[in-house]
């Protein structure tokens, strides 16, 4: 019997409730889009895949840490999942049509974000898409109060990754880092609560910075 992982216990009891809809959300957006077959990079405890491998359409999850996805694997044993880095993915080039980044780029050190992104990049099949869930710069009132409660839960994960966080949200949050990094919005969908956005994004062809930019999912 492998032993219990406390993180992912308490990030079921804990976090998961909160995140439910979200989660339902993006497996419709896979689905609404047909981007399979589909990866979740820094899958963590395999969640999101849960929400989406349902019928024949797979989600893979990624992570570097064994001891989560082992967690994973517990809670959905037929879970397709790779033990391996984001910035050296064992994936063909052009083999996938979706990938996702699920709260898994505002916490890593910043000059290793375009590497995964530049993986990403690689292993995306022609017209495939990035839909990425992260913390935005607050834009009104209500994101204001999101930024405090989630301020006190990036506070809990640790020293390296609230200053990665504070840095990435001092850059300009993912919107900035999506146009830092070649790619161009498709759909929005704002989550005031979270001071966070689900963004729907293709890398930049021909220098298109225009294609689909402000559109936002109903």
């Amino acid at each position: 019997m492998s032993r219990v992982y406390f993180p992912g216990l308490l990030n079921d009891w804990f976090l998961e409730p909160l995140l439910i809809k979200i989660r339902k959300n993006i497996a419709k957006i896979f689905l609404k889009y047909d981007l399979f077959p589909a990866l979740d990079i820094c899958c963590g405890a395999g969640r999101q895949c849960r929400f989406i491998n349902i019928g024949n359409e797979k989600m893979i999850g990624l992570d570097r840490n064994i001891r989560i996805l082992n967690h994973a694997r517990a809670k959905q044993p037929d879970l397709p999942c790779v033990c391996a880095d984001a910035s050296r993915l064992p994936f063909e080039s052009g083999s996938l049509k979706g990938i996702l980044f699920s709260f898994s780029l505002h916490d890593k050190p910043p000059e290793l974000r375009p590497q995964i992104i530049a993986e990403a990049k690689r292993i995306l099949a022609s017209g495939g898409k990035l839909v990425i869930l992260d913390f935005e710069q607050p834009w009104n009132a209500r994101s204001r109060m999101g930024w405090l409660f989630t301020s006190l839960i990036e506070r809990t994960a640790g020293r390296e990754h609230f200053r990665n966080g504070r840095q990435f949200l001092g850059e300009g949050g993912l919107s900035a880092f999506i146009a830092k990094n070649g790619l161009v919005e498709v759909k929005r969908r704002p989550i005031e609560a979270g001071n966070s956005a689900i963004i729907v994004c293709e890398f930049l062809i021909n220098g298109d910075n225009k294609r689909g930019h402000n559109t936002y999912l109903p």
